[in-house]
């Protein structure tokens, strides 16, 4: 629910913690008061009494602030802000650091500057934080499979068993038959091992079909994949975690997910640095590696000869050069989504001058780009 901001309501900042917050209100003749409690849900009700549907709330961006944003909105309708975090000090810096300073210094963000000036998160829905865990809880197991590939793969190492890599251990049947050639405790360790691995790859198989039955019938999924690299995987990714309709262009997009360059400027002196990798980390990872697919595939298009022209005939880091085609798929998405509409290839027909000027942009842009 909106409510407009007014003399008559209350400033509302709350510092959360992992089991506790901090709570600051700003009255309407600028006294201040403060009071804190726990995250449980009988304490968040207790917090809610607190407050007035006059009020404006601001909370920094977590997964405990987008439950209580909308708590809060269901049981007071007051407006409430879910704000980035990351960009809360360049708004309001204050070297004192405190839970009860960060309260205050939310509540002051909402008084002081106007809504298109705070950094705002928009609140996921009820499909994107389903979509959202589903994808956590996959690449944590898949994180836990590694690290424990790993291990196994370094009790082979330590018992002088140098032949073996890691890509020997990477079906059960291999392993299996592998660790027969251990001895001792280095063998115990090993039988232990093979059963988290059977664990954590019987879990991914249950949040794949998950993953499989949330794209079901999805016709943004669909449209994503007809892009030349993109697979379920990715594009699920995407449609978690970007919803289109809170993007007003493609350049906003590719900086929501940390792949657009640091920006240097000093008097007419401009430089541009590593991307800025902000957003989350796992989206702009699938992104990239949806770049390298599209690298080999045959109908690559526009994007395939931008990487060309970029590696071969100006001779740029590969790597920089894929971050670069990371970002312009994340935009190509984006207007897939915005225009309801699937890919097609169109490779560049430009004139001459077309093609320069096409060139000049590609070589600006990938000198920009760093992994």
């Amino acid at each position: 629910m909106k409510v407009s901001k007014n003399a008559a309501g209350r400033f509302v900042g709350i510092d959360l913690g992992k089991r506790t917050y901090e709570l600051a209100i700003l009255g309407i003749e600028g006294k201040v008061a403060f009071s804190n409690g726990q995250t449980f849900p009988a304490g968040r009700q207790s917090l809610y009494k607190k407050l007035r549907a006059e009020d404006t709330v601001a909370l920094e961006a977590g997964n405990m602030a987008f439950i209580m944003a909308k708590e809060i909105g269901e049981a007071v309708g007051c407006r409430v802000y879910v704000l980035n975090a990351h960009r809360l000090a360049l708004i309001y810096a204050s070297m004192k650091k405190t839970d009860r300073e960060d309260a205050l210094k939310l509540a002051r963000i909402v008084q002081y500057f106007p809504e298109d000036r705070l950094p705002i998160v928009p609140l996921p829905s009820d499909q994107e934080m389903r979509r959202r865990k589903i994808l956590a809880c996959y690449r944590r197991s898949m994180a836990k499979r590694s690290r424990a590939v790993n291990q196994l793969h370094g009790l082979f190492v330590s018992q002088g068993i140098t032949t073996k890599a890691r890509k020997d251990l990477a079906t059960a049947g291999n392993r299996a038959e592998a660790v027969s050639e251990l001895t001792g405790i280095e063998r115990e360790e090993a039988e232990f091992l093979l059963d988290c691995l059977a664990m954590y790859e019987s879990r991914i198989g249950e949040l794949k079909k998950q993953i499989e039955k949330e794209s079901e019938g999805d016709e943004a999924i669909e449209q994503l994949q007809s892009i030349p690299g993109v697979g379920p995987m990715t594009a699920f990714a995407f449609i978690a975690h970007v919803a289109v309709e809170r993007f007003e262009n493609a350049s906003q997009v590719s900086n929501y997910l940390g792949l657009t360059p640091r920006v240097y400027m000093s008097g007419e002196m401009e430089r541009r640095g590593r991307i800025t990798k902000r957003g989350n980390g796992y989206v702009r990872g699938l992104l990239v590696q949806a770049a390298w697919a599209l690298t080999f595939t045959k109908s690559g298009g526009k994007l395939k000869e931008r990487f060309e022209y970029m590696t071969v005939e100006k001779s740029i880091s590969k790597k920089k050069a894929i971050v670069a085609i990371a970002r312009r798929i994340a935009e190509v998405m984006y207007a897939l989504l915005r225009d309801g509409v699937n890919y097609e290839e169109r490779p560049f027909k430009g004139s001459s001058k077309e093609k320069a000027e096409l060139a000049a942009q590609l070589v600006a842009e990938a000198l920009a780009y760093s992994v």
